[in-house]
């Protein structure tokens, strides 16, 4: 409000800010979404806060060495020259209609030098009433000139993800240069469903650290929507960047009565609810008359900051995260130094291509998408394996023959030099001759079960949407149901932003390895729980029978029909099942797919709120042979296991039965079977060890029957 004194302004702020400590790390829907395309500012710093007590600590300890300033450190720190702010622009775009131009990007950053120096020309428009406050910053953004390794550079990236269709967090991960040295701006189609956020000083961490906005709300140019509200919204951000909250204070709803009890700490400007993208210059809810048009607000004709917030944006300067970055040394190590002339950069060598993974003979085609001074160039690609193994063409089209997995290089020469870019294994070719013959089963035993090596048939792939996010990991030590070995597979959840995908592909499978069985079947045994009630994570199974070109529609199942815990409540903690936590998911495989010599499995997982997901125990197999009862419906355990002159199945029998076990390898072959006998009541043992080490290693069927019955599990030979 008006009448408080500066010198309590970031006491105020943290005051504001104080509540973040306290925020659940649960992650719950944003009042923002509801608004449509403002800012995350409150929401995302709060997650962050929750993500990283100790960040927040150390904010409170600046804010509080800064409110000890005296009226005269306050009067130097907002007499400071000028200062020059290095600036890197990352465009993540999967189309050509949201690879934005250069011109837009040069016209964002003219608008925010502009505003930051109080050269737009409505500040003629500015409320009478706080012209006298309407300050000058004093901040000059410059694109970077020199990239991290001291290149040529034009301060400009551009990288193709379907990402940009995401937004979240994960989107840094894609492409990040020194948050110290550079200020990153991520321009996308989508901002998690918002208009653009920033993290405070230091209050995220360096992964974090930043700004993601719309292209929509990215200058006044190109694809933005023009209008004043989306040209200014990069100049909103940036206040968040240097140390500002939102006028009302620390919430992403404007209007809320409940607004004028927050405040934003800040002493010249006033209290107010906040505007709701219009434009009330009477609006005086909270009592004064508030500054509708400051750039922190949603009004739609902002057009100034506060001398209140040029001294914070100031004093965010003296931080270790932000000091580096306007520094005289970084200025001349980013080429934005005044009087570097920045000779003519060469071009950016860069490709995608329309597919991954081919059958033999099938074709990729490699899109040219390489930027920067592309006046006179010429292209040089390699393909080793492909056909044509070379071309100087822009875009190529090349055919595999051969299975494996291949790099591509494209060489690009202009008059300003060189540019060359290697893809490794970029290309899969997945052929029948070394695919794994059904019955076909995975325990996740060993770490080969992910080897990336020249045989793509037979490696399973583990990949992310997002680069730089956890995947599938295999660990030790799993407590399970009666199942080969005590490895499994774990997705950590809660460490994966929401929207993330992570997805398995199997290995090639025949299923025409076995004359006549056309009723082949999935199955994996699951754990899951939720992090929270609002957990709605899904997976998704599909299959393909042209390596992975086209697929099936997904069979969905939703966090519901995946929780398998005890009490099925949200678990907070990090879920680790039990024996008894587990559940066995079976599909039929669609009967377009029976008898292909080249099925492909894709299990899918997207993220949202979820605790620790676990599979284990993959297998495709005959469903006659699935249908038989599992053992640990019976509590009839095979122990240890891997197998040992120890091991033995073990039961219970509440009356005298006929029993007998038979040990089958995948391709469902007796290679041990036991003599049939009767045993009496009580608890029985039948030892397979001694016959057992005579077996190869590998994974084994075991059928036990009992009477008329039959129970199956999988015993692991190492």
């Amino acid at each position: 409000m008006l009448r408080k004194a500066l010198p309590f302004l970031w006491v105020a702020v943290a005051a504001v800010l104080g509540s973040a400590g306290q925020a659940s790390a649960q992650r719950q829907q944003r009042p923002e979404h509801t608004y449509g395309f403002r800012c995350a500012f409150d929401s995302v710093q709060q997650a962050e806060f929750a993500r990283h007590p100790g960040m927040e600590q150390d904010y409170r300890n600046f804010l509080r060495s800064v409110a000890q300033m005296t009226p005269a450190e306050q009067a130097r720190v907002a007499a400071l020259p000028d200062v020059i702010v290095p600036v890197v622009v990352h465009v993540i775009y999967n189309g050509t209609s949201n690879n934005i131009s250069d011109a837009q990007v040069y016209d964002a950053v003219r608008i925010i030098n502009r505003d930051f120096n109080k050269e737009n020309s409505d500040t003629a428009a500015i409320d009478p009433r706080f012209r006298a406050i309407a300050a000058r910053p004093g901040f000059q953004f410059r694109l970077a000139q020199k990239d991290p390794n001291g290149n040529c550079t034009s301060g400009i990236t551009r990288t193709y993800s379907t990402q940009t269709l995401v937004g979240d967090n994960s989107i840094k991960n894609v492409i990040r240069w020194d948050v110290s040295r550079y200020l990153n701006i991520w321009v996308a189609e989508n901002a998690n469903g918002v208009g653009g956020y920033a993290i405070l000083p230091c209050g995220g961490g360096s992964l974090y650290d930043g700004i993601v906005i719309r292209n929509a709300q990215f200058g006044s140019l190109g694809r933005s929507c023009g209008t004043n509200f989306c040209a200014r919204s990069l100049t909103h951000e940036l206040g968040h960047y240097f140390g500002l909250p939102h006028t009302w204070g620390g919430s992403n709803t404007p209007g809320l009565p409940s607004n004028c009890n927050i405040d934003d700490g800040i002493a010249d400007t006033p209290n107010t609810v906040g505007a709701q993208q219009d434009c009330n210059l009477n609006q005086a809810t909270c009592g004064p008359v508030a500054n509708t048009q400051n750039y922190m607000d949603y009004a739609d004709c902002s057009n100034m900051f506060t001398e209140g917030q040029k001294a914070v944006m100031r004093a965010s300067l003296s931080l270790a995260c932000r000091s580096t970055l306007v520094s005289a040394a970084n200025l001349v190590a980013t080429g934005t130094n005044d009087g570097y002339v920045a000779p003519a950069c060469p071009p950016v060598a860069a490709f995608r291509s329309n597919v991954s993974t081919i059958c033999p003979g099938g074709s990729v085609q490699f899109i040219n998408e390489s930027y920067g001074n592309l006046g006179t160039v010429s292209y040089s690609w390699s393909f080793p394996g492909g056909s044509p193994s070379s071309s100087t063409a822009q875009n190529v089209t090349v055919t595999y023959n051969t299975p494996g997995v291949y790099d591509v290089t494209l060489t690009i020469s202009s008059p300003n030099g060189p540019s060359f870019v290697t893809k490794q294994q970029v290309v899969r070719v997945l052929g029948p001759g070394a695919a794994f013959p059904a019955p076909y089963a995975e325990a996740f035993e060993d770490n080969e079960w992910q080897a990336n090596s020249s045989n793509a048939d037979r490696s399973w792939r583990n990949e992310t949407s997002s680069p730089g996010s956890d995947r599938w990991q295999r660990i030790n030590g799993v407590n399970g149901p009666s199942r080969p070995g005590t490895a499994a597979l774990r997705l950590r959840l809660p460490n994966i932003n929401n929207g993330v995908v992570t997805t398995l592909y199997s290995p090639v499978i025949d299923l025409t390895s076995v004359p006549g069985v056309t009723d082949y079947q999935v199955s994996f045994d699951r754990a899951y729980a939720r992090r929270v009630s609002t957990s709605t994570d899904q997976l998704r199974v599909a299959f393909s029978s042209d390596c992975g070109v086209t697929w099936s529609n997904n069979v969905n199942y939703n966090a519901g029909l995946l929780i398998t815990n005890t009490t099925r409540l949200p678990i907070a903690g990090n879920f680790t099942p039990t024996a008894t936590e587990w559940a066995t998911t079976t599909l039929n495989i669609p009967a377009a797919y029976q008898g292909s010599a080249r099925l492909v499995v894709r299990i899918e997982v997207t993220t949202n709120d979820g605790n620790n997901l676990f599979l284990d125990n993959f297998r495709v197999e005959s469903a006659t042979v699935s249908s038989a009862k599992d053992m640990r419906t019976r509590g009839i355990s095979v122990a240890p296991n891997p197998l040992t002159q120890e091991t033995a199945v073990q039961f219970t029998l509440d009356k005298a039965t006929r029993a007998q076990v038979q040990v089958l390898d995948l391709l469902g072959r007796p290679v041990l079977t036991t003599l049939a006998q009767q045993l009496g009541a009580g608890q029985q043992r039948i030892a397979l060890g001694t016959e057992g080490r005579r077996l190869s290693a590998g994974v084994y069927v075991v059928q036990l029957t009992l009477g008329q019955e039959l129970f199956t599990t999988r015993v692991l030979v190492q």
